[in-house]
């Protein structure tokens, strides 16, 4: 057997163990919450020795950050692209928005995971980081001309996040009618304040 397709089917084993490890240990947080998941528990749910466990993640946070990094990834997240060839700032918002609450759908189990689980909130802290910088490019390439005013981008950001979604589909709306409530809260509001800064560079001018 030739020694490159030895290593190559290796690599894959190996890429194939750290998949399980990862499923495996989300599992047992979403279950057991990540204070209470133990190396050795996830080493006996995924069928391997606790030192395989180690040789790909060191430690327990090695490992729930790998697992955040995986979770991310998953439920991917909408990227700069979304917003191709929209030339109008109602046009950027409205496709955000729409993009970010499915967005949002798909992660639910994990954001009340999040809530309820503290300890591995502080762990996912890199990972959750990570995101809102990615989060905050989106909301100013989308905001286009609005940018660099922090009301905007402040207003944006609670508009369309998890919080008010997540209150609107408490109230009974369902996820189509709550993303049609945070337009009609944030498209308004945007118009005027787009108005009165060309109304302000006008006058400046």
């Amino acid at each position: 057997m030739p020694r490159a397709y030895r290593l190559g089917r290796r690599a894959e084993q190996q890429a194939e163990t750290r998949r399980r490890i990862l499923a495996v240990a989300l599992e047992l947080y979403r279950a057991r919450g990540f204070a209470a998941t133990t190396m050795r528990m996830i080493a006996n749910a995924a069928d391997v020795a606790q030192a395989t466990v180690r040789n790909h993640f060191p430690t327990p946070l090695d490992l729930a950050v790998a697992a955040g990094e995986q979770v991310l990834d998953d439920l991917r997240p909408p990227d700069p692209s979304i917003l191709d060839g929209l030339a109008t700032t109602h046009e950027r918002v409205e496709r955000l928005t729409r993009e970010l609450i499915a967005f949002f759908e798909r992660g639910e189990p994990w954001w009340s995971a999040l809530q309820r689980d503290p300890e591995l909130a502080r762990a996912w802290a890199g990972v959750s980081e990570a995101y809102e910088q990615g989060f905050a490019r989106l909301l100013g390439a989308a905001l286009g001309p609005l940018a660099d005013d922090p009301v905007a981008m402040a207003v944006m950001a609670n508009a369309v996040g998890p919080p008010l979604h997540y209150a609107l589909r408490g109230a009974g709306l369902s996820p189509a009618a709550a993303v049609e409530a945070q337009l009609d809260v944030v498209v308004p509001w945007l118009e005027r304040r787009l108005a009165a800064a060309d109304g302000t560079a006008g006058a400046a001018s």
